[in-house]
């Protein structure tokens, strides 16, 4: 089993979700007016560099290309880059930063302005949305400044070929397209603080960097420790913990060398973590094998194989359970995996007044959260127990509006709802519910999704786009929140996709409903070239793809009333495909409707 690149796994999401796009009738499809992202980064073409100062004819283009001249190679190799497109006397202006070389990236909201300013020269301005800091390590921490305008000049040098920056900016910028099509995306691994499971850490490595290199790279990202948006729910490597050696690369096995602080003599019990999380993160084949070894120890191989429960998302399935809500009771779609089967745990004494669900199945214990109607309000209730058959509760309190819940992977059967505004946390066996605390965050939250590592959650509060980082105790508890700068507005819903890429709905700068795939830092976007048009998505679940496998990212929604299913046979999802529906619609539902609402992926 080898473990694909991000890149991969984004591209594929786009392209299904692209091609299975629901349009609902009588509505008008437009075309989005701004001009598409490239997206994520193909596949790993090692060896790309930026284009050079000389590959463009015209401002526009060359502008563009100035904006990718910071990709490749980091710190002075990369202020070389950009002082190569600078007039050779203003070089000296392109600084270079201490005590790292950090680019600012940049999403540009218009194309640029380009207006003339005297003999052979041009003003060039540019507005933007500042995306994050890329650090040398990869790491794209949150943006530092709220600058929205950059202006510089273009032109001819006199003796000199082709066109200059004159004035250049004070910073070093990297547009979305340089940082999605000149990068790789790639994951690190940290182990959460109790060492259960694996945390993914968002990495961008440089397509300039040679293949032989890449392991090379990961290592020193790795020992770099987490970034800002991980840092307080996992664990660092080890102090003092470097590479004694270069990683090679070879097909066979993987042979990583450490200095001896990276696990203590005759302590054979780290090793194991250790290899597990060297092993995700240097992104080898699971079917080949890791030599490890620490100055002053005999080296020791793992198999692969035992390494990837170490990582919770490898047991994501490849084709997922789906189920809708028909007629107040959860059923299952006939297209979906086990589609002869009951649906797992929920009795008919619980099966009804269902509004939104969500289903969990742990080996051989299932849990259940349901929303159900009450009279005109909204309640909750909770089960567990093996596949037929469980104990459930109805939790204290009632609600005038609930969103859809989610189970977060991991210990203590805990899961997640937002109810009036606010993001409150269920968990078997205890009857009340308890309100997370979101740090500076309005009590307006109308949506929450889990990441499959049990450790991240992507909200919708107040229309604006966040993840934040949970830690597990008995309970889970925030631990730090960060907004992603999305082009989206007025966002009503947001899950994961992969580990680290996330669907959010909401308005595109035509304020057109659509649905984006943007990275877990907000940086990259996948924008899709139809809209959904006039009615906004009401509704939104998804089913993270493997980091082992090829296809995934599924997603289904709701909009006009109306349920669709990217992974179904088509795209509304048709009486036909749930379990014991009649022909023809509910006859509470609108008219084209099939009466299917609320569909969503076991868990």
């Amino acid at each position: 089993m080898t473990r694909r690149p991000l890149a991969v796994f984004a591209a594929a999401v786009m392209v299904a979700a692209v091609a299975a796009c629901g349009i609902p009738d009588q509505t008008d499809v437009a075309v989005d007016g701004q001009r598409p992202a490239p997206g994520l980064a193909s596949g790993p073409q090692f060896g790309q560099r930026p284009p050079t100062r000389m590959a463009a004819q015209d401002t526009e283009t060359f502008v563009e290309n100035f904006l990718k001249a910071a990709a490749g190679e980091t710190g002075h190799a990369a202020v070389n880059q950009v002082r190569d497109f600078v007039a050779p006397k203003a070089r000296d202006r392109v600084k270079e930063q201490k005590p790292e070389v950090t680019l600012r990236v940049i999403r540009l909201l218009e194309r640029p302005r380009i207006t003339g300013a005297g003999a052979e020269a041009d003003e060039v301005r540019l507005r933007v949305q500042q995306l994050g800091v890329l650090k040398p390590n990869g790491a794209l921490e949150p943006p530092d400044t709220r600058e929205t305008e950059y202006t510089f000049t273009v032109g001819s040098v006199e003796g000199e070929a082709g066109k200059f920056v004159l004035v250049p900016p004070p910073v070093l910028l990297l547009s979305e397209d340089g940082l999605s099509t000149l990068y790789l995306q790639q994951a690190v691994y940290f182990w959460d603080l109790e060492q259960r499971v694996l945390v993914p850490d968002l990495r961008y490595l440089p397509l300039a960097v040679p293949r032989e290199r890449r392991r090379n790279e990961l290592l020193d990202a790795l020992l770099s420790g987490p970034s800002s948006a991980i840092e307080k729910i996992v664990q660092a490597l080890p102090a003092g913990t470097k590479s004694a050696r270069n990683v090679p690369d070879t097909n066979d096995v993987l042979k990583i060398s450490l200095t001896a602080d990276a696990a203590p003599a005759g302590d054979a019990r780290q090793l194991e973590p250790l290899a597990a999380q060297l092993m995700w993160s240097l992104w080898p084949d699971f079917g080949k094998s890791l030599e490890l070894t620490i100055e002053g120890q005999a080296p020791r191989t793992f198999r692969g194989v035992e390494l990837l429960a170490a990582n919770p998302a490898h047991e994501l399935a490849q084709t997922p359970e789906r189920f809708c809500v028909y007629q107040g009771q959860v059923r299952r779609l006939t297209s979906s995996t086990r589609a002869d089967e009951p649906v797992p745990l929920l009795t008919p004494a619980v099966n009804r007044n269902v509004v939104s669900a969500a289903l969990r199945r742990d080996g051989d214990v299932t849990s259940a959260a349901l929303v159900v109607r009450h009279g005109q309000a909204r309640r909750i209730v909770i089960g567990s127990g093996p596949a037929q058959g469980g104990t459930f509760q109805t939790l204290a309190g009632a609600f005038g509006t609930v969103g859809r819940p989610v189970w977060l992977k991991g210990p203590g059967n805990v899961g997640l709802v937002p109810a009036d505004g606010r993001l409150l946390q269920f968990q078997v066996g205890s009857p009340a519910l308890t309100e997370v605390n979101l740090p500076g965050l309005p009590d307006r939250v109308t949506a929450v999704g889990a990441a499959p590592d049990g450790h991240r959650i992507v909200l919708v509060v107040a229309g604006r786009l966040y993840v934040a980082a949970l830690s597990r105790g008995e309970a889970a508890e925030v631990q730090s929140v960060r907004e992603l700068p999305t082009s989206l507005n007025r966002l009503t819903s947001a899950d994961w996709t992969t580990e680290n890429s996330v669907v959010a709905a909401g308005l595109n700068p035509e304020r057109r409903p659509v649905l984006y795939d943007i990275t877990v830092d907000g940086a990259i976007e996948i924008r899709p070239t139809r809209d959904l048009g006039t009615a906004d998505v009401t509704h939104l679940a998804a089913y993270p793809a493997s980091p082992l496998g090829s296809t995934g990212g599924y997603r289904m929604y709701v909009a006009n009333g109306i349920a669709y299913d990217q992974l179904g046979p088509g795209e509304e999802i048709r009486a036909d495909e749930i379990a014991g529906a009649t022909t023809g619609a509910s006859p509470t539902a609108s008219p084209r409707s099939s009466g299917a609402t609320a569909p969503f992926f076991l868990s």
